[in-house]
């Protein structure tokens, strides 16, 4: 559902009137917000003069941050002052001022840590080529006005933070220029994006601007935006130019002369911050996964630091901060090939070409800012233990909120299992590579989403065993769209098709799509629950009577074994369970015989037996799709005949390369299925909708 603020609730955070808002003079603004601002020499927009000195020595002598010096400090120079004035194309405001912009941050930063005037030039450079840029975005309302919803607001706090950097190095009237183009071709559009978001129905509709790169590669598959505001009330997309629009009012109120427009950009940007004190969830959730929910957060704090640091506006959140970030602990996934792996839920999962940290081209590993700031903030050494350890690549703004004086605190390993409040359940041995990770992913639908209810992955001896492929494509007309689908996830299938999805002309959002945790428990050295997708799969076929999966997770052997129960109205259907290999580096061996199963990888290895209730069969397949996507993704599928209701029982032994795995038993007495896997035990009772599980070791 929407999450919206009123004006007159926003009003009160400033301390003003209703009619003094309305004014929307400078005149008016002053008498409120212009008497709290910073003054004197800058930087003055993240952190204060006073700050530097400290910065500095920080920047130069701190061990954690010299892989950011080094990498900032060996970008080519040559090279970009080549891109800027024989590349660059002033047309494309999806890539080329991407790149723009983040040189002319990285440019001015090593600036004002340095003195470096060389920097300082090319920072100047960055900024004038982006001045050229007709529209900072490239998507239009109503075929006219410029929205901005994340080229623009990236924009915007480049430029902003380019002059609060760059300081007296700029001459005030080029200063003064930039300032106007950050106000018409950067704030105006995040403030139309937003007003689009919050009144959806007045809107004139978002098209991609024809007159753009990516207008013409997208006319080839076109999507519908028309209800594109309203899929973003909810979204990262919403986090972006709020935050942004912040921190450009803020750079203007502080730089600038005409202050004419600050009162109902502030109004909006904070209308929409604060909104997102309801989308969070109370454990400090988010129900895009942790990619998004980092980039969110990112968005959002910048944002709140420009608003305090430059007097414009105290504003904090209701948001739980340190639960925001326990969360990317508790989805994180270290594995031999990645130590910043993440359990991919949905779209996250960053794609396995883009695993170098690379400045260079700007696609890496990064979570550390937000475990900085909360850090420093709260006080939360579990925080700073995530960013140094887990949180991969450290940025100019993780080096900004760093605090040395809070003292890393590591999470204890152990043996446990993590519900959140998205549903979404992880059950782990630690948070190291070598340590055994289970998800089972329940809950509600959010942007980004696939049709993954239940979907399974394991995690053991370094390697992902049981895998969610990783970011399949945008483009709805990929036959690779099949990947977001039930079928190209390590869950079952009804009748051949999975729940409900979206067919992708909208794009990625939500669907109704709902599962419950229906039953858990607990004993020494095992943990279990049954999450119930029933919902998600009716609305698709009203036939289903039951789709439920109990997960049973032995920690010491290690082991797992999953329950799925499958039930119809009427009209028999056959029912499958797949899980998929991972397979990115063409290392995966997958075999199967009638009732059991293998899948190896250099550094560990899944044995499985399997139970049906009814005759079925047990292949290696890969999905029907271009073949260099599909072997990527092989996957062991279980098929039963058709029939009214049935019973998977699919009990996994761990092991590490050259170890043993448990010996395995599986039997069935009229409604009772007994699992042995070594000294640990399951019994299954599997009458009705849903089983009853008990679990000892």
């Amino acid at each position: 559902m929407p999450h919206f603020y009123s004006r007159r609730e926003i009003l009160k955070l400033f301390g003003a009137t209703p009619m003094m808002a309305a004014a929307g003079s400078a005149a008016a603004s002053q008498r409120w917000w212009g008497e709290s601002l910073k003054t004197g020499k800058g930087p003055k927009l993240f952190f204060t003069a006073a700050e530097l000195p400290g910065m500095r020595d920080r920047w130069m002598n701190h061990p954690r941050f010299v892989g950011l010096r080094e990498g900032l400090m060996r970008i080519d120079r040559d090279e970009e002052r080549r891109f800027l004035r024989h590349e660059i194309n002033y047309t494309d405001p999806l890539r080329d001022i991407v790149r723009a912009g983040d040189r002319a941050e990285f440019m001015s930063w090593i600036y004002l840590m340095t003195g470096d005037e060389d920097a300082a030039a090319l920072a100047v450079e960055c900024v004038r080529a982006i001045m050229k840029f007709p529209v900072w975005d490239f998507f239009l309302e109503g075929g006219e006005k410029v929205v901005g919803v994340q080229r623009a607001p990236s924009t915007t706090i480049a430029v902003s933070c380019a002059i609060d950097y760059l300081g007296d190095y700029l001459d005030d009237d080029e200063r003064q220029d930039w300032l106007k183009a950050l106000a018409e071709r950067g704030c105006e559009p995040c403030f139309t994006g937003l007003h689009n978001v919050r009144y959806p129905r007045e809107y004139r509709g978002w098209d991609v601007n024809p007159a753009t790169p990516v207008g013409a590669e997208r006319l080839k598959f076109p999507n519908d935006s028309w209800r594109r505001p309203e899929i973003t009330q909810e979204t990262n997309l919403r986090a972006k130019p709020a935050g942004a629009l912040a921190v450009g009012l803020s750079a203007i109120a502080l730089y600038g002369k005409d202050h004419s427009s600050i009162d109902r950009w502030l109004e909006m940007a904070v209308s929409h911050l604060k909104a997102f004190e309801q989308i969070y969830l109370p454990d400090g959730g988010y129900g895009e996964g942790v990619h998004y929910a980092d980039y969110t957060s990112r968005s959002i704090i910048v944002g709140l630091q420009a608003l305090n640091t430059s007097g414009v506006l105290r504003l904090d959140l209701d948001i739980d901060w340190p639960g925001n970030v326990e969360s990317y602990l508790e989805l994180s996934m270290a594995t031999d090939e990645n130590p910043y792996e993440v359990i991919n839920i949905g779209d996250n999962g960053r794609p396995r070409d883009m695993l170098n940290n690379d400045y260079k081209t700007g696609r890496f590993e990064l979570r550390t800012a937000v475990p900085c700031w909360v850090a420093r903030k709260f006080r939360d050494g579990r925080a700073q233990w995530f960013g140094e350890n887990l949180g991969a690549l450290d940025t100019i703004w993780s080096f900004i909120y760093y605090d040395d004086t809070v003292k890393p605190i590591p999470p204890k390993a152990e043996a446990k299992a993590w519900y959140s409040d998205l549903a979404w359940i992880v059950a782990r041995t630690g948070y190291e590579a070598r340590d055994l990770v289970v998800s089972l992913r329940s809950g509600n639908g959010y942007n980004h989403e696939h049709a993954d209810r239940n979907s399974l992955i394991v995690k053991a001896f370094g390697e992902q065993l049981v895998a969610d492929p990783i970011r399949p494509p945008y483009n709805f007309h990929d036959p690779s769209w099949i990947m977001r689908e039930s079928a190209g996830h390590s869950a079952v299938l009804v009748d051949g098709e999975g729940h409900l999805y979206n067919n992708g002309v909208e794009g990625t959002n939500s669907t109704i799509c709902q599962a419950r945790i229906a039953d858990k428990g607990s004993g020494p050295g095992y943990d279990w629950w049954t999450s119930d997708a029933t919902q998600a799969y009716r609305v698709k076929n009203y036939n289903t009577r039951a789709v439920v999966r109990s997960v049973v997770v032995f920690y010491d052997l290690p082991a797992v074994v999953v329950v799925d129960r499958m039930t119809k109205y009427r009209e028999a259907s056959p029912f499958e369970a797949r899980y998929f290999g991972y397979n990115w580096d063409g290392n995966v061996k997958l075999s199967a015989n009638d009732r059991e199963f293998t899948i190896t990888r250099p550094g560990a290895s899944a044995h499985a037996k399997m139970f049906c209730r009814h005759d079925h069969e047990l292949v290696v397949e890969h999905l029907p799709i271009p073949e260099e996507v599909a072997r990527q993704h092989p996957f062991i599928a279980m098929r039963s005949e058709p029939s009214m209701a049935t019973t998977f029982v699919t009990a996994i032994s761990l092991a590490p390369t050259g170890g043993s795995h448990a010996p395995i038993s599986i039997n069935a007495n009229g409604d009772r299925i007994d699992v042995r896997l070594g000294g640990a035990r399951c019994r299954v009772v599997d009458e009705g909708d849903r089983p009853s599980i008990s679990a000892s070791t």
